[in-house]
C-alpha cells in the first residue's frame, strides 16, 4: 500500500472512529430508508431499528431516557439521508408545565367564582341558623339548628381554604399556628379520603411555638405532601390507607412529619425526588414539580424538607422550620361596654344583590332597634344616599352593574365624610384587586359567611370612627 493509500485509510478510520464516538445519536440511511451506518449513541437509543420508515417522526418519548426530536436532512444527490436525534426533555417538560399552569390558572378562576357563589347562600344559612338558635326552642329543634350551624360553618371554612389556595398572593411573613394550617388542609381532603378509605390521624403538639412565614404557602406544601401520600397508597391498593401527621419540637426546630403506608420510594430515586420535573407518577397524575416547589418554599422559610422511605412499605416526609421566640399573635381586644355604640335609632343602608342577605342583615339590625333601608343594586343605593344621611352603609363588593368599589368612589366624590361609614360584607376578600382596594381605602369589611357577632362588632368599629364616644 502506498503512503497516500495509507493516509487515506488512516483518515477513513479516524472519521469512522469520530462518527462512532459522537454523543449525538446519528445514522445514515439510503433513499429506501434502510440504515447503512449508525453510531453507538443511535444504536443504544433505538436498538433493533434498521429502517427510518419504522421510526416515529418529530418527537418520541423513550421510557427512562427522555424525549427526543428526530430530524432528517439530505446527504447527497443519490438520496442518502442523515438522521439525528436531539434530546428535548427539558423543553417538553417546560412546555407541559406552561400548559399545566395555564390550566391551573383557569381552574383557580373557576374555583374563585364558584366559591363566591357558594358564600352567598352559606351566609344566609349560617345567619338564619344563628338567629334561630337564639329563639326559645325545644331540645330536639335546638339540636337540629346546632347541626345546621356547625355544618354551615364547616362549609364556609372549606370554601375559604379553596379561595386561599387558589389566590395569587404575595408572600408574607406573619406568626401563625402551624397546627391550624395543617387542619385547614385536612378539611380539604377529608371527603376524598373517606371515599378512598384512607384514615388520617394526627399527633399535634399542644405547646408548639408559633411558626414564622406565609401560612398559605406552607398550606400548599402540606397539601402536596398529603396528596402525594394518597397517590402512594392508591398505587399499592392497600386499604385502609394510613396517613399520620405529627408536629413536635426537635433540636430547636418545629418539626412536622407526614407518614404513609403507600408504595414507598425506590432507593435509586431517593436522591432525585426533589429535582424539578422528576416524577415516578404517570403523566396524568403529576408534572414532577410538586416536591421541588415544596422544597423551595421550605428553604425560603429558613427550613428543610427531607424524606426517608422503605420501598413497598411507605414513606415519611419531614419538614423542619426554625423557631423564633419573639413572635406574638396580635390579640383582638373585645369592645368594652363603655365604648360600644348602641344601634338603636341609627340609620343604616344595606346593599346586596342577594335579597336573602339584605333580609338577614335587616333582621339582625331591626332586633337592635336600628332603622334600615334596603337596596339590591349599586344604582338603587346611590339614589338612597343622595336623599338621606346614613350612619353606616353596609355594602356587598361584587354586584352586577355598579360594584361596591365603584359605588364607594362615587359616594366619596359626593360626600367625603361618607367614606368612613362604609362596611363591606363580601366573600371576595382573596381577590387581589379587592384586597388592594380595602387596603388603600382603609375600609372595614366582614367576610361571608359571617357570624352575627362579627357583623355587630364591625358596625361598632365603623360607628366609633365616625361618631363621638360617650363616657
Amino acid at each position: 500500500m502506498t503512503r497516500e493509500g495509507t493516509g487515506l485509510a488512516a483518515d477513513s478510520q479516524l472519521i469512522t472512529s469520530l462518527f462512532a464516538l459522537i454523543p449525538i445519536p446519528v445514522a445514515i440511511a439510503e433513499e429506501s430508508g434502510r440504515i447503512i451506518l449508525s453510531n453507538s449513541a443511535f444504536t443504544d437509543l433505538f436498538p433493533g431499528v434498521q429502517n427510518i420508515q419504522l421510526m416515529p417522526h418529530h418527537e418520541v418519548e423513550i421510557p427512562g431516557r427522555g424525549t427526543y426530536e428526530l430530524e432528517t436532512v439530505p446527504l447527497n444527490d443519490q438520496g442518502m439521508k442523515i438522521v439525528y436525534a436531539t434530546e428535548i426533555t427539558n423543553e417538553v417538560q417546560l412546555r407541559r408545565q406552561v400548559v399545566h399552569m395555564e390550566k391551573m390558572a383557569s381552574i383557580g378562576r373557576l374555583v374563585s367564582g364558584v366559591a363566591h357563589e357558594l358564600n352567598n347562600p352559606l351566609a344566609g344559612i349560617l345567619g338564619y341558623a344563628q338567629l334561630a338558635s337564639r329563639s326559645d326552642l325545644d331540645p330536639s329543634t335546638a339540636h337540629m339548628i346546632a347541626v345546621i350551624l356547625a355544618q354551615a360553618e364547616r362549609a364556609g371554612k372549606i370554601v375559604q381554604n379553596f379561595l386561599s389556595l387558589a389566590a395569587k398572593t404575595e408572600p408574607k411573613r406573619v406568626g401563625f399556628d402551624l397546627n391550624d394550617a395543617i387542619r385547614n388542609v385536612m378539611q380539604l381532603r377529608e371527603y376524598q379520603e373517606n371515599v378512598d378509605n384512607v384514615i388520617m390521624t394526627t399527633e399535634f403538639s399542644d405547646g408548639l411555638p408559633l411558626a414564622w412565614g406565609d401560612p398559605h404557602q406552607l398550606e400548599q406544601v402540606f397539601l402536596n405532601l398529603i396528596v402525594n401520600a394518597e397517590d402512594a397508597i392508591d398505587d399499592m391498593q392497600r386499604r385502609p390507607g394510613s396517613i399520620h401527621i405529627k408536629t413536635t419540637v426537635e433540636a430547636g426546630h418545629i418539626q412536622v412529619t407526614v407518614t404513609d403506608n403507600g408504595s414507598g420510594i425506590h432507593a435509586r430515586d431517593m436522591a432525585r425526588i426533589f429535582d424539578p420535573f422528576f416524577t415516578t407518577k404517570e403523566k396524568h397524575r403529576g408534572t414532577g414539580l410538586g416536591l421541588s416547589i415544596c422544597a423551595e418554599i421550605v428553604k425560603d422559610h429558613g427550613g428543610e424538607l427531607y424524606a426517608w422511605s422503605t420501598y413497598g412499605s411507605g414513606s415519611t416526609f419531614t419538614l423542619e422550620l426554625p423557631i423564633r421566640n419573639e413572635i406574638e399573635i396580635e390579640e383582638i381586644q373585645p369592645i368594652r361596654a363603655s365604648q360600644a355604640h348602641s344601634l338603636r335609632g341609627k340609620q343604616f343602608l344595606v346593599i346586596d344583590d342577594e335579597i336573602h342577605i339584605t333580609e338577614l342583615i335587616f333582621d339582625v339590625l331591626a332586633r337592635q332597634g336600628a332603622r334600615i333601608d334596603l337596596a339590591n343594586s349599586g344604582v338603587d343605593a346611590l339614589e338612597h344616599i343622595k336623599k338621606k344621611n346614613y350612619d353606616v352603609i353596609i355594602c356587598d363588593q361584587r354586584m352586577p352593574g355598579l360594584s361596591g368599589q365603584r359605588l364607594y368612589r362615587m359616594v366619596e366624590s359626593l360626600n367625603p365624610e361618607f367614606q368612613h361609614r362604609f362596611l363591606f360584607v363580601t366573600g371576595d376578600v382573596v381577590n387581589d384587586q379587592t384586597k388592594r382596594f380595602f387596603l388603600q381605602a382603609g375600609v372595614q369589611y366582614v367576610r361571608k359567611p359571617f357570624r352575627i357577632q362579627e357583623l355587630v362588632e364591625a358596625i361598632e368599629k365603623v360607628l366609633s370612627r365616625t361618631q363621638p364616644q360617650n363616657f
